[in-house]
């Protein structure tokens, strides 16, 4: 499996917040730091005018923060640069932002400004001093004009050049190689250049002014490197300008870099949008892409009429109304959207995005399993310090389970088959009914050497999904991840099962309280093979001895879980 199913993922995290947190002064994640009344600028170039991924911003903070206004303006403007310089063939020199910024800042008042330049200020050309001289000096004065106003700044390094894209294929190919390098010749590894002008964006990640840095290349590149390694034939837009996914995922590592967690946010967009990574799109819903085309009317029309009340150098033209009409017809659109968005669900059940793809299937296959356990919930009665185990045929078979986890009390509430691709979906029937001092889970289907095994990033998001329904229900409860057992029945597969439980483990490490429970090493011979004595004839379930042994690592971990959470009065020894 390719390593980019789950490290873009990772390679944002670890890409952007770096400098994010550096600049900012704060450790671990955050929220975001926008504050209620507060407006947001943002200026850029023609990406920036595009604008997707601002108003993607713009509609996640409705969903995250439903009781702050904060109001974003976007003034990007096509062509525009921070350094002021032109390639020779251009038809006409570039607008430059110092030409219109004063305006800009009198005009919005900003109480922030979020600034994405770079894709032209290379202009198209391998880095030379001169370039990254004009780029610099940009910069510092940008920075120095905004500090003026007192708001607080947001620098972003440029997204990536695609040199692949079909459109900047053909361009070079209709070119001669004496042509020098433009918008219509760029320089075939560009993308080189914005790479370097993106280190110069970080040389100012310890500025005074600077609350952070956040680095979009980083975020793009990760992306388009987990895409094409699964869609070879993945078009980036035309090279420059990111198509629909390409501003969803800038939008994800925009706001993961302002300190939001980044699965909350790439599922909350899709709930409302119906957009995805390119590898994940499916059909909208007509509700999502109502909101989705709605969304960008409002924006479109309040950023043109932005662009013009600032003003545009020659010989740039801009139809647009003024903006003292635009402005109160895009507040009672904002009323609108609002409430879609309170009405979808969004700010609450954002996470429920994640596992939509695979709920008609699972409730088709296993609404039988599913009324068969929630028909216990109303028959059974447990104490408020039972141990929830959640899970697949192991949990199900597990007839001696009170006695191998006595004297701790168990809700025994597996079916057999289960995925992770199911579990999540059934996850709040299957949680939300109990209470419980802790949360054990065991699922073991997803990869078993098959074409339909679960892909690695899924089983992250999913498995993440149910954890988030144990932390919302019971918001102290520990989470016990058990490692999958290896056994003689799918030992083909079993290097591709030791990728989950590294997966499983790796989630633990990154999740507040969270345990990952290790079993492999106990069920392995001398020669590194199962042991078959703990397991029944199919080689696949435990017996007797298995679930013995499988009792005692579990109570192991889960007094270990139980002491750091600070309910030792819970442990067996502790009960008298």
């Amino acid at each position: 499996m390719a390593v980019w199913d789950r490290s873009w993922r990772a390679f944002m995290l670890l890409g952007l917040t770096v400098w994010a947190l550096a600049a900012s002064g704060t450790v671990g994640r955050a929220e975001l730091p926008f504050a209620d009344g507060e407006r947001v600028l943002f200026v850029g170039d023609s990406i920036t005018q595009d604008g997707r991924y601002v108003a993607l911003t713009e509609a996640y903070l409705w969903a995250a923060y439903p009781d702050r206004n904060i109001d974003v303006v976007n003034a990007g403007l096509s062509s525009e640069t921070v350094s002021g310089i032109t390639e020779p063939v251009h038809p006409y020199p570039r607008p430059n932002v110092h030409d219109r910024l004063a305006q800009a800042l009198e005009l919005t008042k900003p109480d922030w400004v979020v600034v994405c330049y770079g894709m032209n200020d290379g202009i198209y050309h391998p880095l030379s001093e001169s370039i990254a001289e004009a780029y610099r000096d940009g910069l510092a004065k940008l920075i120095a004009d905004v500090a003026a106003v007192d708001a607080k700044l947001i620098l972003l390094t440029p997204p990536s050049f695609d040199a692949d894209a079909p459109a900047v294929r053909k361009r070079l190919g209709e070119v001669t190689e004496s042509e020098p390098h433009g918008y219509r010749n760029p320089f075939p590894q560009y993308d080189e250049t914005l790479e370097q002008l993106g280190g110069i964006v970080k040389e100012f990640t310890s500025h005074a002014a600077v609350e952070r840095v956040i680095d979009l290349h980083a975020v793009t590149d990760g992306y388009l490197s987990r895409i094409k390694a699964k869609l070879p034939d993945y078009a980036y837009g035309d090279g420059v300008h990111p198509p629909a996914d390409g501003h969803f995922a800038i939008a994800v590592g925009l706001l993961a870099g302002l300190g939001g967690d980044i699965d909350k946010v790439s599922a909350t967009l899709s709930h409302l949008t119906g957009l995805a990574a390119a590898d994940r799109v499916g059909e909208p819903t007509a509700e999502q892409a109502a909101f989705y085309d709605g969304l960008l009317e409002r924006f479109r029309r309040r950023s043109a009429a932005y662009r013009k009340a600032i003003g545009v150098p020659e010989p740039m033209k801009l139809e647009a109304p003024p903006l003292e009409t635009v402005e109160p017809w895009a507040a009672e659109r904002l009323v609108a959207l609002r409430a879609l968005v309170a009405d979808s669900g969004a700010s609450e059940s954002s996470s429920a995005a994640v596992y939509q793809p695979y709920a008609e299937a699972a409730e088709k296959r296993w609404a039988n399993a599913i009324a068969e356990l929630e028909a216990l919930d109303r028959t059974e009665t447990h104490p408020d310090d039972a141990i929830l185990f959640l899970g697949s045929s192991s949990v199900r078979l597990w007839d001696d389970i009170a006695s191998d986890m006595g004297p701790y009390h168990p809700i025994r509430r597996g079916y057999g088959g289960a995925r992770f691709t199911d579990t999540a979906v059934f996850a709040e029937r299957l949680i939300k009914p109990h209470v419980y001092a802790a949360m054990v889970v065991f699922v073991a289907n997803d990869v078993t050497g098959r074409e339909s095994d679960t892909p690695l990033d899924e089983i992250e998001r999913l498995v993440r999904h149910i954890i988030e329904v144990s932390r919302n229900h019971q918001p102290d409860a520990p989470v016990l991840l058990v490692e999958i057992t290896p056994c003689s029945s799918r030992w083909d597969a079993w290097p591709k099962i030791r990728a989950v439980n590294y997966l499983l483990r790796e989630i633990t490490f990154t999740v507040p309280n969270t345990y990952f429970v290790e079993t492999a090493e106990y069920y392995l011979d001398a020669e590194n093979r199962p042991i078959d004595d703990y397991f029944r004839k199919d080689l696949l379930h435990q017996n007797a001895a298995g679930y013995r042994l499988w009792g005692k690592l579990i109570q192991r971990r889960l007094g270990e879980a139980l002491r750091a959470d600070g309910k030792a009065g819970l442990l067996p020894d502790d009960r008298g």
